[in-house]
């Protein structure tokens, strides 16, 4: 296995402009996403290289960015005891496309097969033109799993009322998720948009996962949604410690994933700036703002 500080240290004039942090339930496993600016395609090339595993998993990418031209480009790698684990590229289209553009491009580019019309009644259940982003990631095993992100524009209250039941039906799975999704919103939303919502598509273009992906989460929403969901205490302690390491006030945003099977597990998003950090006795200037603003996943 490659040593991840040794990766990561590759994007460090990236990594200084923006910078984001995430954990999970598993206490091994961190992950850091950064910005790959426009030599996005040749640092996809070298992180392939570096990896035993990368090298379909960079082919791919790279048809990606020749295809769609993305205007961002956010590699995440993760690490296991320091050891890079995996590495997901995320690209935003320019254009949201149809279903049966999307399907067509990731035949060509990454062999993916897909439902289009499935992804058509995604699109239309939860309000969007089409999809805003796509990620692929590549593991240890050497497969490659993508995710199709959306950008859900309407407002929680709306989207609750009866959007997540068709969501479930389009998803082919039992109604009675929608419910557990609802009550989940409900307690970590703030207002305003929904925000992104992510599917993972199996090895037959089925649905296999949802991802509720609400910005700008208040820390205390989130600590009350971990023990709701009875996270072990390393890991509250965890997100406790990372929160004042980086002065946070609310997350990112807060990924919560679902199967047909229900909740299935969560993520935490901590975005930094690293460069506008100030030294040490440095004189400051502060401004009462009502928020922090965030690093965006490139599907924002």
């Amino acid at each position: 296995m490659t040593d991840c500080a040794a990766l990561a240290a590759r994007y460090m004039p990236e990594a200084a402009a923006n910078v984001e942090y995430s954990i999970d339930h598993r206490p091994a496993l961190h992950s850091v996403t950064l910005p790959l600016g426009a030599r996005a395609r040749q640092h996809i090339a070298d992180a392939g290289a570096a990896m035993r595993f990368g090298g379909s998993w960079a082919v791919a990418v790279a048809r990606m960015i020749d295809a769609i031209l993305p205007p961002v480009v956010l590699l995440r790698i993760d690490s296991e005891r320091a050891q890079v684990a995996g590495l997901t590229a995320y690209l935003r289209f320019q254009q949201e496309p149809s279903g049966d553009a999307l399907s067509a491009l990731l035949l060509r580019t990454c062999g993916v097969v897909t439902q289009p019309a499935r992804l058509t009644a995604v699109a239309a259940a939860l309000g969007c033109p089409g999809a805003r982003g796509i990620g692929l990631r590549g593991g240890l095993d050497g497969s490659n799993k993508l995710a199709v992100y959306f950008k859900v524009e309407r407002d929680l209250a709306s989207f609750a009322a009866g959007a997540v039941e068709r969501l479930m039906i389009d998803c082919g799975w039992p109604p009675d998720c929608a419910q557990a999704i609802q009550a989940d919103l409900r307690a970590v939303h703030v207002g305003g948009s929904v925000g992104v919502i992510g599917i993972d598509l199996d090895d037959t273009g089925a649905i296999s996962a949802l991802k509720c992906d609400p910005a700008n989460v208040p820390l205390e929403r989130v600590q009350a949604f971990l023990r709701l969901k009875n996270a072990p205490l390393e890991r509250i302690r965890a997100f406790e410690s990372m929160s004042r390491a980086m002065r946070a006030r609310s997350l990112s945003y807060l990924g919560i994933k679902y199967t047909p099977e229900g909740f299935a597990g969560w993520r935490l998003y901590f975005s930094s700036r690293p460069d506008a950090h100030r030294s040490t006795a440095q004189p400051a200037l502060f401004v009462d703002s009502p928020g922090t603003a965030a690093l965006r996943m490139p599907h924002y």
